[in-house]
């Protein structure tokens, strides 16, 4: 029963979009129905700038940090795991906006922060070289987040539990990613090509 309303707490949390709330309460708009079409910090940067982009991935990643944290008191075994993986779902899947959100990297980043902060300086030092260099999100997103298992691999591998949250992070980011990925393979996918603030 217990885990029951974990996973419920944890999907209801991660159905909360970041993105979302800064398109309609900033700008009027929905932000599924500009740039990409999906709501999340890369589409509101596009769309918007930095500064709500930063606004949105505050929210979304918040959100990772809540959720396995209050799972935890709920049950200190298996509560911050299963919500890490829920509360992702949530934000890709989310109930409130018809099951479409964003792709997971903000949302899998705060729950990165919570069990293992040193994964999201990795991640967020990794993100800097990889958008200065490469300047594809996308490729940003999927390399940092294979990154961020290969590192629960090494240095947590006794934790089974912990692995196979990252592990299904990791397939749910990449999947979420799929459009990006085929863009990628095809040479169509946008680089960043402004900062505005």
């Amino acid at each position: 029963m217990i885990y029951l309303l974990i996973v419920l707490i944890s999907y209801m949390m991660g159905s909360i979009s970041g993105a979302i709330i800064v398109s309609y309460s900033l700008f009027k708009e929905d932000i599924r129905l500009k740039g990409s079409g999906n709501a999340g910090s890369t589409n509101v940067f596009r769309n918007y700038g930095i500064k709500y982009a930063a606004l949105a991935f505050i929210i979304d990643s918040l959100k990772g940090i809540l959720a396995p944290l209050i799972a935890y008191y709920l049950d200190s075994q298996y509560g911050q795991y299963i919500a890490g993986v829920v509360v992702v779902i949530g934000h890709v899947w989310p109930i409130y906006y018809g099951f479409k959100g964003g792709k997971g990297m903000a949302t899998s980043i705060g729950v990165n922060i919570y069990t293992d902060y040193r994964i999201a300086i990795l991640q967020g030092i990794g993100f800097l070289i990889f958008n200065y260099t490469v300047k594809i999100v996308s490729v940003a997103s999927l390399a940092l987040t294979i990154l961020a298992f290969v590192y629960v691999l090494i240095v947590h591998n006794t934790n089974i539990a912990f692995v196979i949250m990252s592990l299904l992070n990791t397939i749910i980011v990449i999947y979420s990613h799929r459009e990006n990925i085929k863009r990628l393979i095809e040479g169509k996918e946008k680089k960043i090509k402004r900062m505005d603030v």
